[in-house]
């Protein structure tokens, strides 16, 4: 017994399956990998590989194993240029930095300032102080130097003219409002303005003004009110009377029609 189960299990070894796609699990089953679907015998693995389901899914690894790759490929070439970018803009600082530097080791310190051409410590000398200036010096000192006559003056005096003539020196708005000259054309006036009471009559007697009647106007809107409804009918009516006459019209002429086909009629079985 031992024995036909040792040639059997040889036998299943000699038979396994050496593919890519092949796999066996862990009671030796052949499975597909493509296909996700178990092969009973290696026998039929043949049989499997060649059918149209097993090639499409193959097809399908395929695509998704290639685009797989040309996202790993283009995930590498972003990754790289993002590092090539961050290397030149190092770079670019610091050879910035480094050409700040010697511009700054090269550039000579400022010399410094001396306000009237005396030593710093000039003053701290009390042999070396100047003697107090006289008053002859001072008004001396004190007069500038004519301005040539033939020179003009700046922009900016110009500017500060022109401000003081238009704002400061500015011609006084009651002055200008008392020296206008009013011109305005003649208009006709009513005798009596309005508002005003109505001028006495010749015999002294004021004018009494009219009572509205109310009765009356309420008469007026009746009449005129009637007359629009008349002008209302008679226009229905005259419109009334245009389309009869067109009906008729057209009966008379269907009626006309029918007389000469008639006729025709007539006419075509005596022939």
């Amino acid at each position: 017994m031992a024995d036909a189960r040792a040639l059997l299990r040889a036998k299943r070894q000699e038979a396994r399956v050496n593919h890519p796609l092949a796999s066996y699990n862990a009671s030796g089953q052949l499975r597909c990998i493509a296909c996700g679907t178990t092969v009973k015998m290696a026998s039929s693995w043949e049989g499997h590989v060649g059918s149209k389901a097993h090639r499409t899914n193959v097809a399908r690894l395929r695509d998704e194993e290639k685009r797989r790759e040309e996202e790993r490929l283009a995930q590498k070439r972003k990754t790289d240029e993002l590092e090539e970018s961050g290397d030149e803009q190092e770079s670019d600082a610091s050879h910035k930095r480094q050409k700040l530097d010697d511009d700054a080791a090269e550039t000579p310190p400022p010399p410094p300032v001396q306000t009237s051409g005396l030593p710093t410590d000039f003053f701290s000398d009390p042999s070396q102080q100047q003697p107090p200036p006289s008053d002859d010096s001072e008004d001396g000192a004190a007069a500038p130097p004519a301005a040539p006559p033939d020179q003009p003056p700046p922009a900016i005096d110009l500017e500060w003219q022109q401000f003081q003539a238009a704002v400061l020196d500015a011609p006084d708005i009651r002055e200008t409002y008392e020296r206008a000259t009013v011109v305005a054309e003649p208009e006709l006036m009513n005798e009596v303005p309005e508002g005003f009471p109505l001028a006495a009559t010749e015999g002294g007697e004021e004018p009494q003004p009219q009572e509205v009647d109310e009765a009356a106007l309420r008469r007026r809107k009746e009449l005129e009110e009637r007359e629009l409804i008349m002008d209302r009918l008679l226009e229905e009516e005259r419109a009334q009377e245009e389309a009869d006459a067109k009906v008729a019209q057209l009966k008379s002429r269907l009626e006309a029609l029918k007389r000469q086909r008639e006729a025709k009629r007539a006419a075509k079985e005596e022939g």
